[in-house]
């Protein structure tokens, strides 16, 4: 992808996976002596042949993972850790999952790559300190960094998946630029550290057949929209006041941090109310129709107006 400011134009070199749809871009990074011998040496990388297979995780004990993997699954990204500040302002990172199993699972299957994701609907976005102050993303990629030495080089890389909450009125629902800065940092740190970077927005967040000439072309923070093909007043009747949709903010940080940055980029064509679910249900387009006019769109480039960049 190229993209420019202030006006973003994106072609992308793309796959199609189930779902979503998946862009691929492809890039080496020069790993980092920042990271151990051992950690380098431990680090993976993304089939270069094979088609990428991709399954999320949170329960590394009910088999299931192994099963996916044993079907053919080779990119596993585990949900979710989280950027934390601790009471007496230390920065860590947070997570529920087992590191013990994810261990077990990455020592049984040596193909299979291990990502980290940031985020999930509801989840936290990057804290701030008391006085409304953060880490910058660089930092926190350090920090990202000691916690997978620490936990013994379980993560080939990381994975955003900072969403919207159901609370409308939740600080997360909407994102502030200092988070969006955090992801840009975060990912141009961690590609010069080697790993692995991905992100998985919501269509309505990086929308590619939005009209070029209206409002939805613009970038903003808000994460509490109407969903913008769902107009007609019986549209409006079922899907019942839902508004959580984004507009173009995911990409602010493929323009702040380089395209050339992310190895890959999953298109949420699953989000509620989704264009393309509108289209799909609603019009009665046929959906392969419907993601090849968004493959054109994408490699055709789309222009994304008004990025405080």
């Amino acid at each position: 992808w190229s993209l420019h400011t202030p006006r973003a134009m994106i072609s992308p070199a793309m796959q199609l996976l189930l779902t979503c749809l998946l862009v691929t871009i492809f890039s080496v990074s020069a790993y980092s002596s920042s990271l151990s011998s051992s950690i380098m040496s431990n680090l993976r990388s993304l089939p270069s042949t094979a088609p990428l297979i991709i399954g999320y995780a949170s329960n590394a004990n009910s088999g299931k993972v192994d099963r996916a993997i044993v079907d053919g699954a080779n990119i596993i990204i585990w949900s979710f850790i989280h950027l934390h500040i601790t009471d007496d302002s230390k920065c860590t990172i947070k997570t529920s999952l087992d590191l013990v199993e994810i261990k077990r699972i990455r020592e049984k299957y040596k193909h299979v790559v291990h990502l980290a994701a940031f985020g999930g609907w509801n989840g936290p976005h990057p804290p701030t300190f008391s006085n409304g102050s953060s880490l910058s993303g660089e930092k926190w990629c350090e920090v990202f960094m000691k916690f997978n030495e620490e936990s013994g080089g379980l993560f080939d890389g990381i994975d955003w998946d900072y969403e919207g909450n159901d609370n409308l009125d939740a600080p997360t629902a909407k994102f502030t630029l200092e988070t969006l800065d955090i992801m840009a940092d975060f990912t141009t740190e961690a590609k010069s550290q080697g790993l692995i970077v991905s992100m998985a927005p919501a269509e309505s967040y990086l929308d590619a057949s939005a009209d070029p000439d209206s409002i939805d072309a613009t970038f903003s923070l808000r994460l509490d929209l109407p969903p913008r093909a769902w107009t007609s007043p019986e549209d409006r009747d079922m899907i019942k006041g839902f508004s959580h949709a984004g507009r173009q903010c995911y990409a602010y940080v493929i323009a702040k941090a380089g395209v050339e940055s992310f190895d890959f980029i999953s298109i949420q064509l699953y989000e509620g109310y989704a264009p393309y679910v509108y289209e799909v249900t609603r019009a009665g387009k046929n959906p392969v129709d419907a993601i090849m006019e968004r493959v054109d769109g994408f490699l055709g480039g789309y222009v994304v107006k008004g990025m405080p960049l």
